[in-house]
């Protein structure tokens, strides 16, 4: 598989992270969903089996995974999750720029323990400017976007049902760090320091 021999490391909720990472699971990456104890944000959307206890999002973007539980903000987990960020080629954490600061794995912080890492960090509003420390989901980029209004009924605007925004979100970010995995293989070859230039994935 393309990659082969790749760990990648999944702190994600919802959508994009997650669905960032089994899209990387797919190519044959090694990923490793870390979750928190009493079950992520997205686990219990849409629940479906015999007993309605699984998230019908959960089990698709879940796929191709090992997965680890942890309590985050126990210090005993934060040295295990140090440990394993240092066998990993890749982290996906869409989560909010001071929940990346509060949990350590900040890009900063993921540097002091592996130099080369790529730190893929999907956010609404990017890590700069006034709305930076806002979070945002799919509704949140088709109704910004214009799109609610594009697909509503005159004076009602209406939510696609499908989470493209995301979804797109998602495959860029898959995209990007293979191009940030690819450019790190690339200035080895030639001879530099593998991840010579910041192997940071932001948006």
């Amino acid at each position: 598989m393309v990659l082969s021999g790749v760990r990648v490391i999944d702190m994600g909720r919802f959508i994009a992270g997650p669905m960032c990472a089994a899209m990387l699971g797919d190519l044959g990456a090694d990923v490793i969903r870390v979750e928190r104890i009493e079950g992520g944000d997205d686990r219990f959307q849409y629940l479906t089996g015999p007993r309605g206890d699984n998230g019908a999002c959960f089990l698709q973007w879940n796929r191709n995974k090992r997965s680890l539980t942890l309590d985050p903000m126990a210090e005993g987990a934060r040295g295990i999750l140090r440990r394993l960020i240092a066998t990993a080629d890749v982290v996906v954490a869409n989560l909010p720029r001071e929940g990346l600061l509060e949990l350590g794995i900040d890009y900063a912080s993921l540097k002091a323990i592996r130099p080369d890492i790529i730190l893929v960090h999907p956010s609404a509003f990017g890590d700069r400017g006034p709305y930076a420390d806002r979070v945002g989901l799919d509704g949140i980029g088709q109704a910004m976007s214009g799109m609610n209004y594009l697909s509503g009924f005159g004076d009602r605007p209406t939510k696609s049902f499908a989470s493209w925004v995301d979804c797109t979100t998602a495959m860029l970010s898959a995209y990007g760090a293979l191009a940030a995995l690819i450019g790190g293989d690339v200035t080895t070859k030639s001879g530099a320091v593998a991840g010579s230039p910041a192997r940071s994935v932001t948006r």
